[in-house]
């Protein structure tokens, strides 16, 4: 691709440390001024490995963070889940986080005339059996579509390169175990998809941005189920395996499994599995044609995912910094808390905010009580003793009709170093079909121990009933 086709335009790579970021960022690097935003302290530390590629560390959760990272931005990809933990404690579901996440980025986005956004999603089914975690990409699309910018929605099939969790996935599993009785559900045919063919497909929405927009799904030349993509993986490292897709296994044994061997997270493994099971057949659009000629098979690419000096996968780029950012977490002691609730029809986030910490004061009477006003913050204290136990302030410039934001700024049970950067949040998503109340950033004052097991629990109790509250009201 010739660089005057894109004419060194600045683009930002949201998500830029996982392993369809690295890549694409090399590649982008060959004809585009490269942002490459990362929530990995570790990583925006690190030395550049390529010169070209300008490294920032930006908290996605933060409006004001994004906004200044992406401006001067005319373009942005969007990379970005949110099954790693951010927080040491987080009490929050992905599929939440991740509509947060989305809506903070649209909102910076729109905030900095950014002309296209390019998401990287799943295949759907076609029919109405939807996985949690395939729908939860289908409303991150919703929601970085809702401000009004151009969205070029790439939904692939399993992708397979180097340092994709999947890739290493399959080997382990092959190399471990000489036999493999899958579930039933392993036998529904997929689309891998070759890394670098997803790349050029991205780079060619960003080269075309006006050819390209809308949903595109994407899959390789190859439909395989995964019961035959663990076949292929036998013969390419040349062992043979006795492999069967007619037994019948928990979904949680499966997931202790997957996690043992293959090394990811459990809450990465259980919505992956979890989704198994559907036959998903991707629908031809322009860009599917224009990079299927030149495809790569499972095969090629599972070669190109290995180590040829010792056959081993490709470690994850962020692999090795992966130790250092939970070290980090462990060491900040912070807490990120959502929940979503029920808005009230015709009631916006401002409503909720007020009337949250006003029905606060009620329900948690004659223990606590609740002071001040929505339009300036409010008080949390204990009535006897009187005690203030938090002092939340109303941040003006952050807030609006569908977004309020109380920075937690004094009070017993925070701590001094979290004071300015801990807030509570709500927000209303798409037309106020999602409303989020979000903690971020807390940094509790109690010893860690005690906080885990009084406060934190404490919180999820009052958030549980004030979403039974707002039910109650809404019907």
């Amino acid at each position: 691709m010739q660089s005057s086709q894109f004419g060194r335009v600045r683009v930002a790579v949201a998500g830029a440390s996982g392993f369809i970021g690295t890549a694409l960022c090399q590649a982008l690097a060959e004809d585009l001024d490269v942002l490459a935003l990362t929530r990995s302290p570790a990583r925006a530390r690190a030395p550049a490995l390529d010169p070209r590629i300008r490294w920032r560390h930006c908290d996605l959760f933060s409006i004001q963070d994004l906004t200044a990272a992406l401006s001067g931005c005319e373009q942005a990809v969007y990379l970005v889940h949110s099954l790693a933990p951010s927080s040491r404690l987080t009490q929050a579901s992905a599929r939440d986080l991740d509509l947060i996440l989305a809506d903070n980025f649209a909102r910076a986005a729109a905030a900095n005339g950014i002309r296209q956004i390019v998401c990287v999603g799943s295949l759907l089914p076609t029919d109405f059996r939807i996985a949690p975690l395939l729908w939860s990409r289908r409303e991150v699309e919703l929601v970085l579509a809702a401000r009004g910018i151009p969205l070029a929605a790439l939904r692939a099939g399993l992708v397979v390169g180097p340092g994709g969790s999947a890739t290493r996935l399959l080997v382990e599993l092959v190399r471990r175990l000489p036999l493999l009785w899958l579930p039933a559900s392993a036998r529904a045919r997929a689309w891998p998809l070759a890394l670098a063919d997803l790349v050029r497909a991205i780079r060619l929405c960003l080269a075309h941005p006006e050819q390209y927009r809308g949903v595109f799904d994407l899959g390789g030349p190859d439909a395989l189920s995964y019961e035959a993509m663990l076949r292929e993986t036998a013969a390419v490292l040349g062992v043979r395996r006795w492999i069967s897709a007619r037994g019948w296994l928990p979904l949680s044994v499966a997931t202790a499994l997957a996690q043992r061997l293959g090394g990811a997270p459990a809450t990465l493994i259980g919505p992956a599995l979890e989704s198994l099971g559907q036959d998903i057949q991707p629908r031809d659009n322009p860009l599917q044609q224009a990079i299927a000629e030149t495809a790569m098979s499972f095969r090629e690419a599972l070669r190109a995912a290995l180590d040829p000096a010792n056959g081993q996968p490709r470690p994850n780029p962020r692999q090795p910094l992966q130790g250092l950012d939970r070290e980090t977490m462990q060491q900040a002691k912070r807490v990120r808390s959502v929940q979503r609730i029920i808005l009230p029809p015709g009631e916006d986030a401002a409503w909720v905010a007020g009337h949250y910490f006003r029905w606060l004061g009620s329900c948690c009477w004659p223990l606590v009580r609740t002071t001040g006003e929505a339009t300036d913050g409010w008080t949390v204290s204990l009535v006897l003793p009187r005690l203030r136990l938090l002092r939340l302030q109303r941040h003006a410039e952050s807030s609006d009709a569908q977004r309020q934001v109380y920075r937690i700024t004094g009070g017993l049970l925070s701590r001094p170093d979290g004071l300015g950067t801990a807030r509570f949040e709500f927000q209303t998503l798409l037309e106020n079909r999602y409303t989020m109340a979000a903690i971020h950033d807390y940094a509790p004052a109690l010893p860690w121990p005690l906080y885990r097991w009084t406060q934190a629990v404490a919180h999820l109790l009052v958030m549980r009933l004030y979403q039974r509250q707002l039910a109650r009201l809404s019907r």
